[in-house]
């Protein structure tokens, strides 16, 4: 049996039977013999699409099976999955499975050459890494308790630097971990804490991860800290990028560092303006993508050491940040309305990645991810800009979306709802006492949130550029579903606010958040988007009165009938605007309160008119 790319990078016996897998059958023609698969992201669906025969379910059991056999072998650096075992988030909430991790390395590492392969080799061999399994451990708790009384650790960094008391540091990069990270993570904690015990983290990755956590410590003027932290970073990092000695490769901690600070809000009113100009150059997601994509990532602490230590758990941690960036990418270019960057050439061929129901919260995000994709490439594309949204390709992401929320989304994690569309928690299961357990409703909520979102897109993509074939039944008739699953998705997601307030996270040292306070960029930021959409939905009913089916027979009540669901639209405006206020840890929840409050008075405006 021919041995799978992985297998053949290793030089080791295959046990995998994927003899009637057509994507593998595919990919091993365009594949030398340990060199790397030459693909791009296609039109593959890795967890999303319906069960086939072409994919069976015990294929991943039988390569975890005969994970104990696998040993690392010196590699391209930039082999994501080389070195890495296939139980690598096993008993984790980040629970990845195989075909996506597959997947992702495909994506990020086709267009690798084979002269990185055998240029890294001879640095790989005089270091060899045990593979470690990627389990998420209460370890990172200690580890920070630990830094607390670790004076001499903690200056052998450049805290001093910065005009910032190392305690308040400490502080943060426990909180980032504790707080901040669970979402959305980046890296991992132990790997982290492993590198900050060895003086290996880099220390644009320090600043970065200190900066992120700050909002979550009790410090005197912590917003000044967290602002003195980010200029540190920007500073450093264009800096380091100028200054070296070869522009096509990075580190691994610098890229996470970078990827962490994407869309920080900057205070440059006391900063140079050539900075602020730089970073709105190399510090985008934009840069990001482009860096990932073509830069030769450094998992080593030095790239001009002639012995270079690896940091810890790289493997793993570049599959982490792989994911996070497909994600991040995903639903920045459908808010964006514009094509991603990462090439969308096939993968295998036209048959789909097909999966049974996703095994936790990384398979399910990424799968979502996909169907984000998936809507930009079908709304945003060229010709929809011209010509309008095939009526088709509507019907058939409604589909997607609706196939991802009752099979693909996980059990644990899935939205079961009663008649009314509210949250039902008799069939949630009430989440463990564990640590990975305690985030279980963090989970759900940025799932059926993002989902929610890409129903909402939807609607926002057809309105601006219309549906072809405007004159038929059909088109109206599809006019009326957008329509309808737009306003479906906004009484949702007041259901889904009202459950959220239920349900705040706490940590041991009792301090408790609302689950909008731990993932605002996707929790309040969607719900901001909503309560504009809301108000939006107002001012038209004032313009063109309320549907011909909800109008009264009598002609003296319709106005008071206009106004009650006029202000029906203010009240739903309210409970999201107050749901997104309660971000309360982050400074910049402060400016999208105040756009949506601008929307609100204009929408009550109007509603003193009627």
């Amino acid at each position: 049996m021919t041995a799978c790319s992985q297998c053949a990078l290793r030089d080791i016996q295959c046990h995998v039977d994927d003899s009637d897998d057509v994507r593998i059958r595919r990919r091993r023609q365009t594949t030398a013999r340990g060199g790397i698969v030459e693909v791009g992201t296609g039109d593959l669906q890795p967890a999303l699409s319906h069960p086939s025969p072409g994919v069976r379910g015990d294929s991943a059991s039988r390569v975890a099976s005969e994970s104990h056999i696998l040993s690392p072998s010196p590699g391209n650096d930039n082999a994501a999955l080389s070195n890495i075992s296939f139980d690598m988030f096993a008993d984790s909430p980040f629970a990845l499975s195989f075909d996506n991790m597959l997947f992702l390395d495909q994506i990020f590492m086709g267009n690798c050459g084979p002269a990185e392969d055998n240029n890294q080799r001879g640095q790989d061999s005089q270091n060899p890494t045990p593979t470690s399994d990627m389990t998420q451990t209460d370890s990172q708790e200690q580890d920070g308790k630990d830094l607390v009384s670790s004076s001499e650790e903690l200056s052998a960094y450049s805290w001093m630097g910065v005009s910032v008391d190392s305690a308040f540091c400490t502080a943060a990069l426990r909180s980032y971990f504790d707080y901040a990270a669970p979402y959305l993570p980046i890296l991992l904690a132990d790997a982290f804490w492993e590198d900050y015990h060895a003086n290996r983290c880099s220390e644009m990755l320090l600043y970065a991860v200190a900066c992120r956590g700050m909002p979550f410590i009790e410090a005197p003027d912590k917003w000044n800290l967290q602002q003195l932290l980010a200029a540190t970073f920007r500073e450093r990092y264009l800096s380091a990028r100028s200054n070296t000695c070869d522009n096509e490769t990075i580190r691994l901690d610098d890229l996470e560092a970078l990827a962490l600070m994407i869309d920080f809000e900057y205070d440059d009113s006391r900063s140079l303006p050539l900075l602020s100009n730089l970073a709105k150059l190399f510090l985008t997601h934009d840069a990001l993508v482009l860096m990932t994509m073509n830069y030769r990532i450094l998992d080593h602490d030095s790239a001009n050491s002639t012995l270079p230590t690896k940091l810890a758990r790289a493997s793993e941690r570049r599959v982490l940040l792989y994911w996070h960036i497909y994600g991040l990418d995903a639903f920045h270019c459908l808010d964006k309305k514009q094509m991603s960057r990462i090439p969308n050439n096939d993968v295998g061929g036209s048959e789909n990645l097909s999966l049974h129901e996703t095994k936790d919260y990384f398979d399910a995000l990424l799968a979502l991810a996909v169907i984000a994709r998936q809507l930009t490439q079908t709304l945003c594309s060229p010709f929809s800009k011209r010509e309008g949204v095939i009526l088709n390709d509507i019907r058939n992401l409604y589909e997607q979306l609706d196939y991802w929320r009752d099979s693909c989304c996980p059990r644990h994690l899935r939205r079961y709802t009663d008649s009314a569309g509210r949250p039902n928690p008799i069939e949630i299961n009430k989440p463990d006492s564990s640590r990975t357990g305690k985030y279980t409703h963090l989970y759900r909520g940025v799932l059926w949130t993002l989902e929610l979102h890409c129903r909402l897109m939807i609607e926002d993509c057809v309105s601006e550029f219309g549906i072809q074939d405007k004159t038929s039944l059909e088109a109206e008739v599809l006019a009326r579903r957008v329509e309808y699953e737009s306003l479906r998705a906004l009484n949702e997601m007041v259901n889904i606010c009202q459950w959220m307030k239920q349900h705040e996270t706490h940590h041991e040292d009792h301090e408790r958040h609302s689950l909008i306070d731990l993932a605002p960029n996707i929790l309040r930021n969607i719900c901001a988007g909503m309560c504009y959409w809301s108000c939006q939905r107002g001012i038209d009913l004032c313009d063109s009165g309320p549907p011909r089916l909800l109008q009264s027979r009598h002609a003296n009540d319709r106005e008071e009938i206009l106004k009650r669901k006029v202000l029906n639209y203010v009240e739903i405006a309210k409970l999201l605007r107050d749901a997104a206020a309660t971000a309360a840890s982050h400074r910049d929840t402060a400016h999208v309160l105040e756009r949506i409050d601008k929307q609100r008075e204009l929408l009550g405006s109007r509603l003193n008119l009627l």
